[in-house]
């Protein structure tokens, strides 16, 4: 079992407490299966981690209390107590929920209309209030719909194609023979990975770009291990800029990826993005104008970025 990331500690550990508390406690081997939790760092987390875990003012009387731990004794058995915050689901936020029933909705293609997904999200829209299709509508991209099963049928029959793509970076359309790995869907559009011949490795490409589509008499063998697929991977060699974001602007970190965010006291946000075309700085910046401040960047990239990006738009129309 490889060892997890810090992410993925977290959502174990939100996911163990509860289970653990119902069951009255359980053995340490027991949790680790059952939550795919390697054991020395389930053990490591029970003792370190959570032990200091409680509420506001974090006295002792307020912390979460585990028991157990010491194999001579009892075998590895493990009990949490003073815990009952984190014993029920915490409830959604409407910008959580409707965020679920938009991926959950995604989902439900071709699935089962009276599956348990169905009925977990007619209970979530009833609770909320809301209507699918009436007050909700959930697009995955334009030409999604006419590219995505295809693509699926490559996968499946690990068939190569051959798509025309408009690269928005470069804003020009190449041929590109791919090997599709896998079809995902992230930020609200789908995306397909797979090797790119004329790249020579492996690249995501959005779906909504792809102009055309055409099934080859060519297979492929699907490596043994793939990279997790991802709308975007930052290179090393990609630029790092820092953008001081005014109040309310926190919608660019959501829509762009950022590796590291720092809130200040006046309500701004020191954002660290990856950028790897200076195209997309630059359309990020105009949309953003005097709304953000680009502080620094590694390497250096022209102060008057925005400014230059601005004129090249404005010739355009002269």
């Amino acid at each position: 079992m490889s060892r997890l990331s810090a992410g993925d500690r977290l959502r174990r550990m939100l996911e163990l407490v509860p289970w653990v508390m119902s069951q009255g406690g359980a053995e340490l081997a027991e949790i680790s299966q059952r939550f795919d939790y390697p054991e020395a760092e389930l053990r490591e987390d029970l003792v370190r981690v959570l032990f200091v875990v409680g509420l506001y003012p974090f006295t002792p009387d307020e912390l979460i209390y585990v028991m157990g731990l010491d194999e001579e004794e009892n075998g590895g058995w493990v009990a949490i107590s003073n815990a009952d915050y984190f014993s029920r689901p915490l409830r959604l936020t409407p910008g959580q929920a409707l965020g679920l029933i938009g991926a959950g909705e995604a989902l439900l293609s071709g699935a089962d209309p009276d599956g348990p997904l169905s009925r977990g999200l007619a209970k979530l829209t009833a609770g909320l209030g809301v209507s699918v299709g009436e007050d909700l509508a959930v697009s995955l991209g334009e030409s999604a719909e006419e590219w995505v099963e295809p693509l699926l049928a490559a996968v499946a029959d690990r068939r190569q194609v051959r798509i025309r793509y408009f690269s928005f970076g470069r804003g020009q359309e190449s041929d590109r023979d791919i090997h599709p790995y896998r079809v995902f869907s992230e930020m609200g559009n789908w995306y397909v990975q797979g090797h790119c011949q004329q790249a020579g490795g492996v690249r995501v490409f959005r779906i909504d770009r792809i102009r055309s589509l055409e099934a080859l008499d060519a297979f492929f063998d699907v490596p043994d291990e793939t990279q997790k697929p991802a709308a975007f991977e930052a290179r090393s060699s990609d630029p790092r800029v820092v953008l001081r974001l005014a109040p309310g602007t926190s919608w660019a970190i959501e829509k762009y990826p950022t590796e590291e965010q720092v809130a200040l006291d006046t309500g701004e946000i020191d954002a660290t993005m990856p950028v790897s075309q200076i195209s997309r700085l630059e359309r990020l910046l105009l949309q953003l104008g005097r709304q953000a401040e680009l502080r620094s960047t590694e390497p250096p990239v022209a102060p008057e970025q925005t400014r230059i990006a601005a004129q090249r738009v404005m010739a355009r129309y002269r």
